[in-house]
């Protein structure tokens, strides 16, 4: 329950700060609710690990530079707000 609970509260963080963002983070907020849509609906949990995982999935699949750009960006918001894995991404070049 308490994993559950930290999940939610990650995911809370990560909402939080993109509506304190505003318009600056506008394609990035719509590609991680797409993205949690998209989990909710295959049944998955909506957990940030998820999120990282389909976020990169696009990142594969994708050959539009803009939308490229906007998916990187969301990804380093959701790596942002991951425990530990902030670390793990810190010697990717963004």
């Amino acid at each position: 329950m308490q994993q559950s609970t930290q999940q939610t509260s990650r995911e809370i963080d990560i909402n939080y700060h993109l509506q304190k963002a505003g318009d600056k983070h506008s394609a990035e907020t719509a590609l991680i609710d797409s993205a949690v849509q998209k989990l909710v609906s295959q049944g998955k949990s909506v957990t940030n690990s998820a999120l990282i995982l389909h976020l990169i999935s696009e990142i594969e699949s994708t050959t539009d530079l803009l939308q490229l750009d906007a998916l990187l960006n969301a990804l380093k918001v959701v790596v942002g707000f991951t425990p530990d894995e902030e670390e793990r991404w810190a010697f990717f070049y963004w």
